[in-house]
């Protein structure tokens, strides 16, 4: 809309038990921080995702083997080339945990989820 860039932000959303928990850095009375991180080995990429809001917190923790991701070698429209190594799949392993946060700032964890098949995307635009 306001042709700005978004650099290294993420949006996050979750839905458990018809309850959503929602980490959008967009609304700033929400006070939504995130950290996140990964890593690449020779088999795997490695996700870590910390999204807090002024009433929860999800930790997310993903890996995906190479072998079941596609090394996708993607050009633009414009025949501009903006990735040298996006990582695609659909496989991923991993753990949530939710947990709820009290005034004082105090984390209850309200479930730990197991997800498979979870989508993967890893790489830099350049």
């Amino acid at each position: 809309m306001y042709f700005l860039p978004l650099n290294r932000k993420l949006l996050g959303a979750f839905m458990y038990e018809g309850t959503p928990y929602e980490f959008n850095f967009s609304k700033p009375r929400t006070n939504t921080r995130t950290v996140f991180r990964s890593k690449e080995t020779d088999d795997e990429i490695f996700w870590y995702v910390m999204q807090e809001n002024l009433t929860s917190v999800m930790v997310t923790r993903v890996r995906c083997k190479k072998r079941d991701m596609l090394l996708v070698n993607y050009e633009a429209p414009d025949g501009s080339k903006r990735h040298n190594r996006l990582w695609n799949g659909g496989n991923g392993v991993g753990l949530i945990r939710l947990y709820r946060k009290s005034v004082s700032g105090r984390r209850t964890l309200v479930d730990e989820i197991l997800a498979d098949h979870i989508g993967c995307e890893y790489g830099e635009y350049c």
